[in-house]
């Protein structure tokens, strides 16, 4: 993405699942006439998350009040010549589906929570450098969940007759619930798929999303088609970008095909994940000449999920049989 006098380039919008955050490419330093090459990744995650490939690209956890946590951050440099760089946390939200990142400066309740050993680094050539994060939770702070940016920034001044400075920022994104007792689980649900037609005349697939769980989640996949015209297969087609739902929110994932793919019908099978957390659904459809066609609901065919998830709504369940048992024991006493 380039922008006049400031280029934000968020690592953090990379491919769902990579290990690393890096803004690559970014808008040419000036003074160097090639790209400015700023990278930024997380580098541990909790041992009870260590499976799910969404702890190893973000700050992801669950905390009672009064709790402090630390985190590793590494910056990297990929350039030939040294660079400033600038280190702070920002606010974030969810709107729209999407992970929304708000102008430099202005910060939130978690990004408040946030402090860096380091603000400021000069990294020679190619180098990189570790830097701690520590997220202090005030007591007194309440339920929910918050999210935030942890930045890298760099500053390109202008260049000799030039008046056009370039800013290159790689983020690592953090998503911290707040609350007493275990984490609340997370799930989502495959609602309805409708077949649609672009402006420009392809083929699109709309997935409609809800969010039934207590914690955000970042979704992404795969559709398949089957049983086309003459037992035609197509696919496997990944999603348009990844779509961010906050709890209990609704959203469209979609996947855009090429021109060349007949109208149908089609068995549409979608499958979907967010962390461990994974769904595949399926319908029946036919995409219209234009416009939109004819929604059809999802036929859930398989759901797997982390074994945590089982544990904590088990434990949610009995929690008042056990104190039931305990009131009753109680009182014979």
């Amino acid at each position: 993405m380039r922008r006049l006098l400031s280029c934000l380039l968020v690592a953090a919008c990379c491919a769902f699942g990579a290990d690393t955050a890096v803004a690559l490419p970014s808008p040419p330093d000036p003074r160097e006439g090639r790209p400015v090459r700023l990278g930024i990744k997380l580098l541990e995650a909790p041992v009870d998350r260590r499976q799910d490939p969404r702890a190893s690209s973000y700050i992801i956890d669950h905390l009672p009040p009064g709790a402090v946590i630390h985190r590793d951050i590494q910056v990297v440099n990929d350039n030939p010549h040294p660079l400033q760089v600038t280190l702070y946390p920002g606010a974030a939200t969810i709107r729209g589906g999407t992970f929304t990142f708000t102008p430099v400066g202005k910060r939130n309740e978690l990004a408040g929570w946030i402090s860096l050993a380091r603000t400021r680094l000069t990294l020679d050539p190619w180098q990189k450098a570790a830097v701690p994060a520590t997220v202090r939770v005030p007591r007194t702070a309440s339920a929910g969940e918050r999210y935030a940016v942890i930045w890298a920034q760099h500053h390109s001044k202008p260049g000799p007759g030039g008046n056009i400075g370039m800013v290159t920022r790689a983020g690592v994104r953090v998503y911290l619930d707040i609350g007493p007792g275990g984490e609340l689980p997370s799930s989502f649900r495959i609602t309805r798929l409708t077949p649609a037609r672009t402006q420009k005349g392809q083929p699109q697939l709309r997935v409609r999303i809800h969010n039934t769980g207590a914690r955000a989640v970042d979704i992404s996949g795969s559709l398949r088609l089957r049983n086309g015209p003459d037992g035609l297969t197509a696919g496997p087609f990944t999603n348009d970008r990844v779509l961010t739902l906050a709890p209990r929110h609704k959203g469209i994932l979609t996947f855009t095909l090429g021109k060349s793919v007949p109208k149908g019908p089609w068995k549409a099978v979608v499958t979907l994940q967010s962390g461990m957390l994974k769904q595949t659904a399926s319908g029946r459809i036919r995409f219209p000449d234009a416009g939109t066609g004819y929604p059809v609901l999802a036929v859930l065919t398989s759901t797997k999920s982390s074994p945590l998830l089982w544990i904590t709504i088990a434990l949610l369940a009995a929690a008042p049989l056990a104190y039931a048992v305990r009131r009753r024991l109680i009182r014979k006493r």
